[in-house]
Order: C-alpha cells, then structure tokens, then sequence
C-alpha cells in the first residue's frame, strides 16, 4: 500500500483497537476496498468473528462472512448491519456510509463494543467529519467513536525500468517546498545542495513510452486525538479541523505525495493531478 513509515505505525496501532469506528475515504477508484481489506486481513484470526456488507463483494478473504447488498430484495446496507448486531460480531465492515440511517447504525456499533470499517466519498480526512455531522450524527457520539480517517488517492507512478536520475533547478526544489509549506517541509531534513537528485519520467517499450507505469497511494490520515475530539463536540469547520491535525501530526495528501517524490516513486505533476490541498 505504500504508507509512510509514520503513518504504517499509526494505522497498525489503530486496528489493534477492540472498538470504535476507522474509516478510508476519497473518490471512485482511489483504492479504498483494497485499503480496507488489507486492514482486515492483517487482523483475520481464527479468534475474530469478522463480518462485512458490500456492494458488491470484489474482494474475497477466508475466515470472514461476506454479504453483498440486494436492494430488490430489500437488503441494504442499514438492514444487514441490524442483523449484524444481533450475532454480535467483533468487527464489522460495511461498504459505505451512504445514508444518515447506515452510519448512525455503524456509529452505534462502534460504540457498543464493536471495531467498525468503512468508506466515505469526501475529498479529505477533516471534511469527512463535517459531512457525518451534516448527515445528522450526534457530535458527542461520534466523538466518542472516532478512532482514524484514512484519506487515499491514486497517482501514477514512474516506470522503473526506464526512469532517470536528475539534479533539479533551486526552481524546482523552491516549488516542492511551497507546494509542501516551508515550515513543515524543516522536518523532512532535505536540503538543496549538488547532491540532490529526483527522478524523472523517459519513456520505454515496457511503459509505451509514456514514463509511468502502475500507480501508488498517497494518503493523509487524521486521528482522533483528545484535542480533534474536542472540536468534533465543538462542531468546527473543517479548515479548523485541518490545522489541528496538522500540529498534531498529521501529513496532508500533498505532503506524502511530495515526500514520495523525493523517495522516486513519482513527479510533482502527478501529485498535483489529484491533490488540490
């Protein structure tokens, strides 16, 4: 999945949670299924009832019940997450949170001793908490509920067969820092000097000489520290939202993207493509 160290060690010490509620989020086709049952495989034990709702089931794991939604039939997300409840399951994972009754359900089991998975389609980690709120949540609830949002895009990554070493412009470097923010960009350590080289995109047979080839994650992954609590009660925009999870840590989908420029995995381009924050 690509997740920077800081966020892998984040993510994995939220799932080791015996409840609450972790939800991935971003566009159609940004990877948030195959986030989520990564997640889910990583804790599949023969101990562990998992059961999931999804529309439709596009990946398979042994060991975990899968239902797929059949709206004629009247099984929708909502209905199956009651009957979820009633075998209480240990973690549940619903498709989407795609109506205010499927996500107070979710939110309910979250907070009765369930580990709840799932997905929004909103454009950042800090928006996803003012759309729930706009959906009619109970703030003090979800507050309570609150464990990690995981905001994921798709970019294109450099074909690694034909990419090359380059030493950029004190331009280029000035662009990265800007786009990143010159303040946050101090802890990264990275300075403009002769040795510095990026990678840029050529062209070959094996990528049809387009440079790219594959893509990769980039994410942005919002806890829900005491202080982010606090506001969710508060019910602060979301800007506001954005800078305290910034001092508290987190980095933006534009900031792992360029940190992932500097690793060589892609260009700036392609970061800027899809993150408008």
């Amino acid at each position: 999945m690509n997740f920077s160290d800081q966020n892998l060690n984040l993510l994995i010490k939220s799932l080791a949670k015996p409840y609450g509620l972790i939800l991935v989020v971003g566009p159609t086709g940004s990877g948030k299924t195959t986030t989520l049952h990564s997640c889910l495989g990583s804790i599949n034990t023969p101990k562990k009832k998992i059961w999931t709702v999804e529309d439709p089931v596009e990946i398979t794991q042994k060991g975990i019940r899968q239902v797929q939604t059949l709206e004629k039939k009247g099984l929708n997300f909502a209905r199956a997450m009651r009957s979820f409840l009633r075998g209480d399951p240990d973690i549940i994972m619903v498709g989407e949170m795609r109506d205010t009754e499927t996500a107070s359900i979710g939110m309910e089991a979250s907070l009765t001793g369930h580990l709840v998975f799932s997905t929004l389609h909103t454009n950042s980690a800090p928006e996803t908490i003012t759309r729930l709120l706009d959906m009619g949540m109970n703030p003090l609830n979800f507050a309570d509920s609150l464990i990690l949002i995981v905001a994921q895009r798709l970019i294109k990554t450099l074909c690694t067969n034909c990419r090359e070493d380059y030493h950029p412009t004190q331009e280029e470097f000035d662009t990265l820092v800007s786009e990143y923010g010159e303040e946050q960009f101090q802890k990264l350590g990275i300075s403009y000097d002769n040795d510095l080289t990026l990678k840029k995109p050529v062209g070959c047979e094996l990528c049809d000489d387009t440079g790219y080839a594959g893509r990769t994650a980039i994410h942005e992954l919002l806890q829900g520290t005491n202080g982010i609590k606090r506001m969710v009660v508060k019910q602060a925009s979301a800007e506001e939202l954005r800078t305290k999870a910034i001092e508290d840590g987190m980095s933006t989908l534009k900031q792992d993207g360029i940190q992932k420029v500097f690793e060589g995995n892609c260009d700036l381009k392609q970061v800027l493509a899809v993150c408008i924050i």
